[in-house]
């Protein structure tokens, strides 16, 4: 094989090295189960779902989701669609988290507005990232579905007026649907049955 097709030749094959050590996609949408199930469990089986509580478990969810998001998102190859959207989701947890760990005694004004921006911020953007794949592409159908899970828990949360047990509520809620659904994801992601499928590998 001539040496300029050769995948491990030293002379000019980095991009192919690269390729290959690229983090596989479902690696991601399995880190972003994880983080949302613990998230959604803890929540579920602690009493006392106060304004503080939730501010409390939203911080801790936007900057573990800010760390991991964005570390797996520099391990995706360069040209993965889903770099830019990671890295933003990241940068936009990491923010709001870090804003509702500070003022977490803010009570629950901070709580529903904190937990709206955030979701709509990062469930617009998964959704338009989606959009722009192609039809019957599987990221088009996981991202838009998750991006609109997450834009309806805004729209829900946005209509409870004052009530923190049921915004807590919902964030457990979502998280565990959420976690669950990636968990699928990343499993058909991981063992596709289709071309488009191994195309994200």
């Amino acid at each position: 094989m001539p040496p300029g097709r050769n995948p491990h030749y030293a002379g000019g094959v980095a991009a192919d090295s690269r390729a290959t050590q690229a983090l596989p996609y479902y690696v991601v949408s399995a880190l972003r189960s994880l983080i949302l199930i613990i998230t959604g469990l803890v929540i579920t089986f602690t009493p006392g779902h106060t304004a503080q509580f939730g501010l409390v478990a939203l911080g801790i969810l936007g900057i573990v989701t800010a760390v991991g998001l964005g570390l797996a998102a520099l391990g995706l190859a360069t040209t993965k669609t889903g770099r830019g959207l990671h890295l933003w989701q990241a940068l936009v947890s990491l923010v709001v988290g870090a804003l509702a760990l500070a003022l977490q005694e803010a009570g629950m004004i901070l709580l529903l507005w904190a937990l709206v921006f955030w979701a709509l911020l990062v469930g617009v953007a998964e959704i338009f990232f989606g959009a722009r794949l192609a039809a019957g592409d599987a990221l088009r159908r996981d991202w838009m579905t998750q991006g609109g899970m997450t834009v309806v828990l805004a729209l829900v949360v946005l209509f409870q007026p004052a009530d923190s047990v049921a915004v807590v509520g919902f964030l457990g809620a979502w998280a565990i649907v959420q976690g669950v659904y990636m968990a699928i994801a990343s499993v058909a992601l991981r063992f596709p049955t289709t071309t488009k499928d191994h195309s994200h590998d």
